[in-house]
Formats: C-alpha cells, sequence, structure tokens
C-alpha cells in the first residue's frame, strides 16, 4: 500500500530536519480544514455536553472576537488558560490560536507563589480562568481576567474576526516544565510541533498500527491534564486533526473512567502503567465491556509482563503503543505493539519524522552499548525556553535537544533510560543509573510505584535507596524483592535500603521528588 505521508527537508536554524510534506502552516489551519471536512461530527464531550465541528467552530470565533474586541489581543499577545479538563479548554485554546496569540497554559494544581512566577515571567494580557479554582489574589499580575462563568454569554454573542497570518515557526504555547530542580521553565512549542504530533499520530494509527476509524470518527478518552503534553499534544490536538472526538475527564475516577469508556466505545487510551494497574486490579473492571479500545498507549515506566497480560485480558482488540518523550520533545521515540511485549523497559526507536542518539559531553555519539546522554532532534523538538537564553543554550545544541536522560542502545537499536542525569548514584566509584533499577523494580507484579535515589554513606559516598508503592491488597517484603534483582541487576545495584511507602512525594507536575525521600531516609539512617 502506497503510503500517503511523505516528509520533506526543512532547515530550522542550523539543522535540517524531516517535516511531512503536505501539511498546515498553523495549528487554526489544521482545525480548520477538519472543521470544514466533518462539521457534523462530534468534536469534544464533557458530561452532557456534545459539540461538533461546526459548533465547536463557532465558539471558537466568538471567543475569539471577544478576546480581540474587549480585551485588544493581537497576533503574538500571551493570554492564560487556568481551566480543567472541560468543554472550554479547546474552545479558548483554539481562539487564541485562530488571532495568532501564544497560550500560556497554567497547571491547575500549583499553589499561588507557584503561579506567581509564572504569570511574572511570562506577563499575559489576559487570563481566562476557572473562579472556583483561580487565586484572587493573583489578579494584579494581569492586565484582564476572563471567568469561565462568562464564557457561555460570550459564544452567544455575534462576531468573527479573520484568522491572523502565521507561520509553523510562531510560538504558539508556553508550556512550563515540571521544575524538580529549581525554578519550572516556559517551553516554546511553535505551530510545527504540534503539526508533526497530530499528523504523526495519524501516521502510527492508519499505517503503523493499521487501524481503520469508523465512518464518525474515532474516540479518545482523555483523563491526563490538559496542562500536560501528553493530554494537550498527543491526544487533543491530534483528534482536531483527524476528526476524532475528544471525551474529557476532569478527575480520574474508576468507575466515570471504566463507564465512559464502555458507553462511548473509545478507541484510543493513553495511561502510566500505574493507573493501568490500578483500573484493571479493580473490582468493577469485569463488569465493563472493553472491546472498543484499539490502541493503549502508556510511558514514564515499562509496563510488566504480567500487566501486560492483564491489558490484553482486558482490551482483547488493542494493540500497545509506549511513547517516551518530553515537554521539549513530545514523543521523540517510541515502541510499538508487539515492541513493549519482546523488549519491555526498552523506549523503543526514534518516532516518525525523528532521529536520536547517545552523546557524550562534547555531543559525540558514543558507541552501542555506552552509556550518555539520550539526544533528540526532529520537528517535535521545541523552541527553546521563554526569555531563559542560558538555559536554551545548554540544552539545545545544533538542532539537537539534549533531554538530560542518560540511556544507551542495544545491539537492534532499541534505546532504553537508565537515570536522570541528575540522579545518578555513585556508589564507591560505580555508577548506578536509577530507572535501570526501577525498571527492574517495576517489573515485579506487586509493585505499583517505586523511586530509586541514592543516600549519603561515609565509606561508599553513596547507598543505594528504594521508596516502594505495593498494588493495593498484597504484601512485599525488603527480601523479595532483592531476590527479585538478584538475575537482573549486578549486586551494587540493588538497593540496600527498601522503604514501603503508601505514596511518593510529587510535585504538581507529577514529577516524584526525590529530594525528599533522601531526605527522610537520611534523618532515619542517622537516627538509628
Amino acid at each position: 500500500m502506497e503510503s500517503k505521508f511523505s516528509f520533506e527537508n526543512k532547515k530550522i536554524g542550523n539543522a535540517v530536519v524531516k517535516v511531512y510534506a503536505d501539511r498546515p502552516r498553523t495549528v487554526y489551519e489544521m482545525f480548520s480544514n477538519t472543521a470544514g471536512e466533518y462539521p457534523a461530527r462530534e468534536a469534544v464531550k464533557f458530561g452532557d455536553i456534545c459539540l461538533t465541528y461546526q459548533e465547536l467552530g463557532q465558539r471558537v470565533d466568538a471567543i475569539a472576537f471577544a478576546l480581540s474586541q474587549d480585551y485588544g489581543v493581537r497576533k503574538g499577545d500571551r493570554v492564560a488558560l487556568f481551566l480543567k479538563n472541560d468543554d472550554s479548554f479547546p474552545i479558548v485554546f483554539l481562539a487564541i490560536s485562530k488571532l495568532g496569540a501564544i497560550s500560556v497554559v497554567l497547571n491547575t494544581r500549583l499553589k499561588k507563589a507557584e503561579l506567581e512566577y509564572q504569570l511574572d515571567l511570562t506577563k499575559p494580557l489576559v487570563a481566562v480562568v476557572d473562579g472556583e479554582i483561580w487565586d484572587a489574589g493573583l489578579d494584579s499580575l494581569i492586565k484582564h481576567k476572563m471567568e469561565r462563568g462568562a464564557l457561555e454569554q460570550i459564544w452567544k454573542r455575534e462576531g468573527i474576526c479573520p484568522p491572523a497570518d502565521g507561520d509553523e515557526d510562531d510560538i504558539h504555547t508556553l508550556l512550563f516544565t515540571s521544575g524538580t530542580t529549581g525554578k519550572p521553565k516556559a517551553v516554546q512549542i511553535v505551530h510545527r510541533n504540534f503539526i508533526h504530533s497530530a499528523i504523526r499520530m495519524e501516521q502510527y494509527m492508519t499505517e503503523v498500527l493499521r487501524i481503520a476509524p469508523p465512518q464518525s470518527g474515532g474516540k479518545t478518552l482523555i483523563a491526563a491534564p490538559l496542562f500536560h503534553v501528553m493530554g494537550l499534544q498527543e491526544q487533543l490536538i491530534s483528534c482536531l486533526k483527524m476528526g476524532n472526538t475528544s471525551i474529557l475527564l476532569s478527575a480520574l475516577s474508576i468507575t466515570a473512567f471504566l463507564e465512559l469508556v464502555e458507553k462511548e466505545r473509545v478507541e484510543f487510551l493513553v495511561g502510566s502503567p500505574a493507573i493501568y494497574r490500578i483500573l484493571l486490579g479493580s473490582e468493577e473492571v469485569g463488569k465493563y465491556d472493553l472491546s472498543s479500545v484499539k490502541i493503549a498507549g502508556f510511558g514514564a515506566a515499562p509496563m510488566s509482563p504480567d500487566l501486560m497480560a492483564l491489558m490484553k485480558k482486558a482490551f482483547v482488540n488493542a494493540k500497545f503503543f509506549n511513547g517516551f518523550g518530553l515537554t521539549e520533545a513530545s514523543i521523540s521515540l517510541a515502541a510499538i505493539d508487539h515492541e513493549c511485549i519482546e523488549k519491555p523497559t526498552s523506549i523503543g526507536h526514534p518516532s516518525l519524522g525523528c532521529q536520536a542518539k547517545i552523546v557524550d559531553e562534547n555531543m559525540k555519539e558514543v558507541p552501542r552499548g555506552t552509556v550518555g546522554e539520550i539526544a533528540v532532534n526532529g520537528p517535535n523538538v521545541a523552541a527553546g525556553y521563554y526569555h531563559d537564553p542560558e538555559a536554551t543554550e545548554r540544552a539545545f545544541r545544533e538542532g539537537w535537544f539534549l533531554t538530560g536522560d542518560l540511556g544507551r542502545v542495544d545491539e537492534d537499536g532499541f534505546f532504553y533510560v537508565v537515570s536522570r542525569k541528575k540522579d545518578m548514584i555513585n556508589r564507591g566509584g560505580e555508577n548506578v543509573y536509577p530507572v535501570e533499577v526501577e525498571n527492574a523494580i517495576c517489573l515485579h507484579p506487586k509493585v505499583l510505584e517505586v523511586a530509586v535515589y541514592g543516600v549519603p554513606d561515609k565509606v561508599m559516598g553513596e547507598k543505594v535507596a528504594a521508596s516502594i508503592v505495593v498494588v493495593p491488597g498484597t504484601e512485599l517484603t525488603a527480601e523479595e524483592v532483592k531476590q527479585f534483582c538478584s538475575d537482573k541487576l549486578a549486586k551494587y545495584k540493588i538497593p540496600e535500603y527498601i522503604v514501603f511507602t503508601s505514596m511518593l512525594p510529587k510535585n504538581p507536575g507529577g514529577k516524584v521528588i526525590k529530594e525528599e525521600l533522601t531526605s527522610q531516609l537520611s534523618q532515619q539512617i542517622g537516627k538509628g
């Protein structure tokens, strides 16, 4: 079968990357094309609200007109979104896009002080906020505020403004990193990044996984927050390109999740292995028909063989997709279906249109099997950090993005993450890579989540520790964990300290705060 997808070379800065040849030049153009082709298809569903592509387009027009006429929003202005996963998010997001303005997508879980920093950095002209969760003390940092409750009146107004002239290299969105070290950085995601991700997902679905969408369009359930690159870039934007339906869930509930999958006949899911473990470990799962799911995507951790078996049993018609990406370069590597089973701890190989390599401190590629930093290149790589030239210069080099993840490549060309660069443990001169140890422990069927980190030691410098959350209803001992690792890891990599906990400390972006774990265990050891 001849592919309808083809690539052409494009020079971006000093680098040449592959981009899809037949592509829109702006996100709004991409959406407008879809709305014109499928006006009657369901575009967005939230609770009892259902908007067709035509209705979504009309509401986008109304909000864009209001932002332009009432607040003077023009191309290049920043407009902040502080909205939950509901029908208002895609409307406002696309309205900002139509004006050629820049969306500043804020994490609704952040505290006032954290938001103050992000608002001060980006200085939005307008903030569109959910008044129920917005702190009014932040109003002084923005010029204008539009509340979620007022939107219904706005989209009843008549008025259409023409779309701004735009280019794929224009900044479309500022999305913040999780900030596990220092202040979070505002990543400059350009139109091309979103457009490439959407077309790439379409090619994966239709040609690689060979999934034929129904005549009325496919459906995805978005439970991941839309302030996260997975929910926004890989699900919502991709759906808008393909004419699919985005079903939004504002808070994760096992019952609500399973009910929606069955009721809506959802085809595409994305979640972490821990989320799937909770869903499939629920007594409720057997009550629901999940046979509609055609793709089960995951990332952030490996899928253990026993969990994969549960996945195959529950999602009988699904194919699997393991994606590795960052806010700065969403889904740069991927393992496809059987690869997820054959190489469960691998993050796969470069995704469509992307390149990846393992490099040393001088950006020189290292031999296969050697640990170095994972660098990626492609149309998915963002345009640096907003107002942070020093951080941009450190991470974006010669057209490549340095991920901060240490990894290696095996003899078959599959990539593996072994550690975050900053997390590497030096145990008596031996380097221990936490992600490698976490991946081994995650394969145990009783492990829900695990974090591996170093604790100071007077003799060895550091020793390896692991904090583990067990699957509810199961019991696990430190000796069982060590025995399980004995044929998977060298002895010096096996954690000497194993702590069982009900939860891991995480920041609002969902990243584990390992510094807290190190501090807590160091204090316990000191007292002992």
